[in-house]
């Protein structure tokens, strides 16, 4: 299995405009951030549990950067 590549920080940075908490739209009682661009398309998500396991956040500010650093090559 091939490691996935994400896109450097700063590049994230200019790519993203927003991350929204949200319910996966199949799979009712999972939650999920959704990533958008400034198009307001939606390039990726994330498993909201698997992102709070990985990061002790006491603001929703500090999930948001520890996401753009996880940002898929393939969403740019």
């Amino acid at each position: 299995m091939e490691e996935p590549k994400f896109v450097p920080y700063e590049k994230a940075k200019e790519l993203v405009d927003n991350v929204i908490e949200m319910e996966h739209p199949t799979e009712d009682g999972r939650r999920i951030f959704n990533v958008y661009n400034h198009r307001g398309e939606s390039i990726c998500w994330f498993d909201a549990d698997e992102v709070e396991a990985e990061v002790d956040a006491a603001e929703f500010e500090e999930i948001k950067e520890h996401i753009l650093h996880f940002i898929p090559d393939w969403a740019a």
